[in-house]
């Protein structure tokens, strides 16, 4: 219990998310903000601005005409899309910090990447809503930022953990190194980031064994569907029977997160 106290402290040093990506925050979970006062507070950030503008005008849209302003940008992207784009700017800044990162961090960052943009594929396709997919790209971003943290925090500790190929054993072998999983640490850091607690819980609990019940069992589903696609393994009985996806549609959305995933390794670490 003392390791795990010196992890949730250490978590509490993590530079916290920039201000311009707390009022998104905050103006996206409102039902009463308005397009105009989220385009003047990203105008007002020019780093976030460019890098709104940069992934609009991406090959992977294949627009025919280039996106020169925010408000061009927020009706191409749409504005939980942008809420999107700065949470990935702000994570991978806060973790960067002006270093290098080695092969491991950049395949997590890349894991995290494809994991949320199938996540967030999965739930429009399934028809669930706008809301409900960017939950979904949020925790597909943020479920494995604990093992980030870990790797960055305590290197020789963490390195020998994270070449354990099968994930209950990892997961044994956190717990017993430092007192908690690294889900545990995801949702520590989310909550340090003042993240809606719906989005805190569907991340503690992405290894449960089996999928919760309420708001975040979509959540789960897609991001459990997601990630089966990675590993090239079969998602678990009840997650098949809210995802119900054809060849055709399952192939297209992991060759359009293969895709995005390569912008955002070229935008956040060329």
């Amino acid at each position: 219990m003392a390791m795990r106290q010196e992890v949730a402290e250490a978590v509490k040093q993590l530079r916290p998310l920039p201000k311009v990506v707390m009022r998104l925050m905050e103006l996206l979970e409102s039902d009463t903000a308005t397009t105009e006062q989220i385009e003047a507070v990203i105008v007002a950030d020019p780093v976030m601005c460019g890098r709104v503008l940069q992934v609009a005008n991406s090959a992977y849209y294949g627009l025919a005409r280039q996106v020169s302003t925010v408000q061009h940008a927020l009706l191409v992207l749409g504005s939980q899309s942008v809420k999107g784009i700065a949470l990935s700017v702000a994570a991978v800044d806060a973790f960067r910090a002006q270093r290098s990162i080695s092969a491991v961090e950049r395949d997590l960052w890349r894991h995290a990447f494809y994991t949320a943009l199938c996540a967030r594929g999965i739930a429009l396709t399934c028809k669930w809503g706008v809301s409900v997919a960017e939950d979904a790209y949020i925790v597909g971003l943020l479920h494995d930022i604990g093992a980030l943290f870990l790797m960055m925090q305590y290197p020789a500790r963490y390195q020998p953990l994270i070449a354990i190929a099968d994930e209950t054993e990892r997961l044994e072998r956190e717990v017993q190194v430092f007192g908690c999983d690294h889900a545990d640490v995801s949702a520590m850091i989310a909550d340090h980031w003042r993240l809606p607690e719906r989005i805190v819980q569907a991340i503690a609990h992405h290894h449960a064994p089996c999928l919760p019940d309420g708001e975040n069992r979509r959540l789960a589903a897609a991001m459990l569907q997601a990630e089966a696609w990675q590993h090239g393994g079969g998602a678990p009985a009840e997650v098949a029977s809210l995802i119900r996806l054809s060849e055709q549609e399952q192939a297209r959305m992991m060759a359009q997160a293969h895709e995005q995933t390569a912008l955002y390794e070229q935008m956040l670490f060329s």
